[in-house]
C-alpha cells in the first residue's frame, strides 16, 4: 500500500484487532466484539421515529428483521432497502446503524434496514434471497410505510453493495419493477484480478486471502455451475437491468477497482451511473464515521445523489 491512511484514520486503526479471517476465527466473539463497538458509539443523525419488526421470509425461510428509520413526518418520503456489509459472515443492524440513520437524514428517506441471514450458518443463496425477500416487502407495503410506491431505493456497502446489485438481477429475471435508483458503497462486483486488488493487498482488513474465504463461507461448497451470470455483477451478460447508480469508493482498498469498474460497465450498458472516491481512506469506512472526520465527509457525496435522484434534486 503506497498511499497513506488519513490520520485520524489511522488512529482509529491502530485500536482494532488485526484479525485473520479464516476457519479458526471465532465469529461469534467477532461479531459480538463489532455489535458492542458500534452501540457504543455516538448516534449521528436522530430519526423522528427507529422500530424493530421482522418481515416474512422467502418461501420456508424465517422471518427477518428489519429496522425501519423514519428521519421526519412528512409523507410520501422515498423509501431505500439498506444492505448492510460485513463479508457475509458479520454485520447487522446495530453495526451499521450510524450508516443507515445518516443516509434517511441526508437522503431524506425512510430506509428499512435488513438483517439477512449470516454465513456460515446460511450459506449462499441465503443472503441473496432474504436481500430480494426485503426488497418485495417494501416494494408491497410503500404505502403502508407512508412512502412513495414510485421510488424504492436500494443500497448496501461492500458485501451489501453486491446484495443490492443481486435485488436489480432477480427483479429483471423474475418480471419485478426494478429498483428507482441504486447505491453502493465499496461494492464487490467480481471484477476479479484488478490493479487496486494488486497494490491495496495489505490494506487494513481486506487481504486477499481474506476476501477468497469471505467468498468460500458465503457460498459453502454451492456448485459453480449453478450460479447466476450474474453472480460477478461485472461479468453479467447484460447490465440494462441495473437502475441509475451512485458508487462510492475507498483510495486504500483492494476493492476500489470492482467499483470504478462496475461503473464504466454501466454507462457503456447506457445505465446512468457516478463514481466518487474518498482519498485517504479504506474499506467500511461507513462504520467508523464516528471516530474519524474524513470518513464522515466522505460519505456525503453518496448521502447528497441518493437525495438528488429520489427528489430530483442537482446533488
Amino acid at each position: 500500500m503506497t498511499a497513506q491512511p488519513d490520520p485520524a484514520l489511522a488512529d482509529y486503526l491502530s485500536t482494532q484487532p488485526d484479525l485473520r479471517w479464516d476457519d479458526t476465527l471465532d465469529l461469534a466473539a467477532e461479531r459480538a466484539r463489532e455489535t458492542a463497538e458500534s452501540t457504543a458509539a455516538p448516534r449521528l443523525a436522530e430519526m423522528a421515529d427507529v422500530r424493530d419488526t421482522a418481515i416474512p421470509g422467502p418461501d420456508g425461510a424465517p422471518d427477518i428483521p428489519v429496522r425501519v428509520y423514519r428521519p421526519t413526518t412528512e409523507p410520501d418520503l422515498p423509501v431505500a432497502l439498506y444492505l448492510h456489509g460485513g463479508g457475509f459472515v458479520v454485520g447487522g443492524l446495530d453495526t451499521h446503524d450510524n450508516a443507515t440513520r445518516l443516509l434517511a437524514e441526508q437522503a431524506r428517506t425512510v430506509v428499512v434496514a435488513a438483517d439477512y441471514r449470516l454465513a456460515p450458518e446460511h450459506t449462499y443463496p441465503a443472503a441473496v434471497e432474504d436481500a430480494f425477500a426485503a426488497y418485495l416487502w417494501v416494494l408491497d407495503n410503500a404505502a403502508e410505510l407512508g412512502t412513495d410506491p414510485r421510488r424504492v431505493a436500494v443500497a448496501g456497502d461492500s458485501a451489501g453493495g453486491f446484495l443490492a446489485t443481486q435485488v436489480g438481477f432477480m427483479a429483471a429475471e423474475r418480471g419485478v419493477r426494478a429498483p428507482f435508483f441504486q447505491l453502493l458503497v465499496y461494492p464487490s462486483t467480481g471484477a476479479g484480478e484488478t490493479e487496486s486488488a494488486r497494490t491495496m493487498a495489505d490494506s487494513s482488513g481486506m487481504r486477499p486471502d481474506d476476501m477468497n474465504w469471505y467468498l468460500r463461507t458465503f457460498l459453502g461448497g454451492y456448485p459453480a455451475e449453478r450460479l447466476p451470470a450474474y453472480f460477478r455483477p461485472a461479468h453479467a451478460p447484460d447490465l440494462t437491468c441495473q437502475p441509475p447508480t451512485f458508487v462510492l469508493t475507498a483510495e486504500l482498498d483492494p476493492l476500489r477497482d470492482d467499483g470504478a469498474g462496475y461503473v464504466r460497465l454501466l454507462r457503456q450498458a447506457g445505465v446512468a451511473a457516478q463514481w466518487r472516491d474518498s482519498p485517504g481512506l479504506v474499506h467500511s469506512f461507513l462504520r467508523f464515521m464516528h471516530a474519524v472526520p474524513a470518513a464522515r465527509a466522505a460519505a456525503q457525496p453518496a448521502f447528497d445523489a441518493a437525495r438528488a435522484a429520489l427528489h430530483g434534486e442537482a446533488a
